[in-house]
């Protein structure tokens, strides 16, 4: 097998609380290759954010524990400096974060912020740093760049901030690009548009690309494989035709269902019954068991391990006898 260009190996995350410390990731083991597009999916709270900031070491040291390694490029991320973290984020890994009006400053004009990312990396002018920045811009598709660059955060539109942290991503072709629900609250329209945009920048710069989401829609349209999360887990992953076509674990088989379909118009849409408990709150057996159909009496005491079975690995004891735990 090639080296991978990031291994994260045994990654536990924990949060300080009032109740002590609360794991939120639980050895959590995942691969991407070189120009690889790998999806992580699953419900709001299941630790997908939680990981990619860990990745990009933005968690709070305060309040976050973060073990295990993360290997990039042959480095292990936890154990590098703040300075070493700096000099590698935003140059050879970058994200997308979710909120873009969180995201931008909003007493910066967009092309001061792009161009910072330039001026940390690169040894260009200042001149140098506002044309990169225009053919950035323009690249994104975003009209008239060069007035853009002096406009503020609010006087853009959602699918325009978006597409200007697109650029600022892409600024210094990363290797790894981090997408944290890059299409959250644009229109379908727009949403194709974003999503050809990060096709084709992955095409120029054969960049890597961690996807979180949780709409299938655009796993379908955008990953090459898929790493379905609950709970903290890792609970099934293998290549997106395989996810689709024959899903293994029942969370994710219930995902898949709750997709509205064009043949069913006139039915109820599906649903998984339940919630997902509190963080902290499961201690023992596997935690999906309060919302499966096919729970059973181990499910209550013993956690199940990553089962390989064909292409998929599968956190259920339904699989036990189809292939040797992995």
């Amino acid at each position: 097998m090639t080296q991978a260009l990031l291994e994260v190996k045994d990654l536990n995350i924990k949060f300080q609380t009032n109740r002590g410390l609360v794991t939120a990731v639980s050895n959590l083991d995942f691969r991407i290759q070189q120009g690889e597009t790998v999806a992580l999916v699953g419900e709001s709270g299941c630790g997908k954010s939680v990981t990619s900031l860990s990745i990009m070491g933005l968690n709070k040291p305060n309040v976050c524990q973060v073990e295990g390694k993360i290997r990039f490029k042959n480095k292990d991320l936890n154990q590098l400096s703040d300075k070493e973290m700096r000099s590698i984020r935003g140059q050879e890994i970058s994200m997308i974060f979710q909120e873009t009006m969180s995201s931008l400053n909003p007493v910066l004009t967009i092309g001061q912020q792009i161009m910072e990312v330039f001026k940390i990396h690169t040894y260009l002018n200042a001149r140098e740093r506002w044309s990169q920045t225009v053919i950035l811009l323009t690249q994104v598709g975003i009209p008239h760049a060069d007035s853009v660059m002096r406009q503020y955060p609010h006087q853009l539109s959602g699918g325009m901030k978006q597409r200007a942290m697109i650029a600022m991503a892409m600024a210094c072709s990363p290797d790894l690009l981090i997408a944290d629900e890059p299409t959250t609250a644009l229109d379908v329209t727009i949403q194709a548009q974003i999503l050809d945009l990060m096709n084709e920048m992955k095409r120029r710069s054969h960049t890597s690309i961690l996807l979180i989401t949780h709409d299938l829609g655009v796993v379908a349209e955008m990953a090459d494989r898929v790493m379905v999360m609950y709970y903290g887990d890792l609970v099934e992953e293998t290549d997106t035709l395989t996810l689709f076509t024959n899903p293994k674990h029942p969370y994710t088989i219930g995902l898949l269902n709750s997709v509205p379909k064009i043949d069913s118009i006139n039915r109820c849409l599906s649903s998984i019954e339940g919630h997902v408990p509190v963080l902290g709150e499961v201690t023992t057996g596997c935690p999906f068991r309060f919302r499966c159909k096919d729970a059973h009496e181990r499910c209550k005491v013993e956690k199940p391990p990553l089962i390989q079975t064909g292409k998929q690995a599968v956190r259920c004891w339904l699989y036990e006898k189809e292939e040797l735990a992995i």
